[in-house]
């Protein structure tokens, strides 16, 4: 049972990805009800494949996480005056967090890395996040065991 519903979310959450990174490609922002969808899904998703305390757990690294890059976006826009970080890609990186925490900072910091390079190829001072981050993510799902 918890497998097979386990299965069914990992579904729910990649067409939820998908569907939040061509939102972002195209509007460059993520929709608080798309975002709150994101959370919950990954939440069960979590909840189905593992116990509740792996929840709790994922759920205060991931607090941790986003907590510390929007403390950091805030003194950036403070000093800077200008935005860095869009606070959709954190939250979309809240919702990653609850499923896996360590893939979702490592697939962050190489969406980065990607983006900057994307940029540097277009010649654009900025893209969206998501694009980039929800194949890297996706990926270090298949392919990192």
């Amino acid at each position: 049972m918890g497998e097979t519903l386990g299965t069914v979310f990992d579904v729910a959450m990649t067409v939820e990805l998908i569907c939040a990174a061509v939102f972002d490609a195209r509007e460059r922002r993520l929709p608080n009800g798309l975002a709150l969808l994101l959370a919950i899904t990954a939440a069960l998703l979590c909840a189905a494949r593992d116990r509740f305390s792996r929840l709790l757990m994922h759920g205060v690294a991931a607090i941790v996480v986003v907590g510390a890059l929007l403390a950091f976006e805030m003194v950036w826009r403070r000093v800077r005056h200008t935005a860095g970080q869009g606070m959709g890609d954190l939250k979309a990186l809240f919702a990653l967090c609850l499923v896996s925490p360590i893939r979702a900072v490592a697939s962050y910091a190489t969406a980065l890395l990607v983006l900057a390079l994307g940029c540097l190829v277009c010649k654009k001072s900025s893209l969206p996040l998501l694009p980039f981050l929800v194949p890297v993510f996706l990926l270090s799902l298949t392919i990192w065991v």
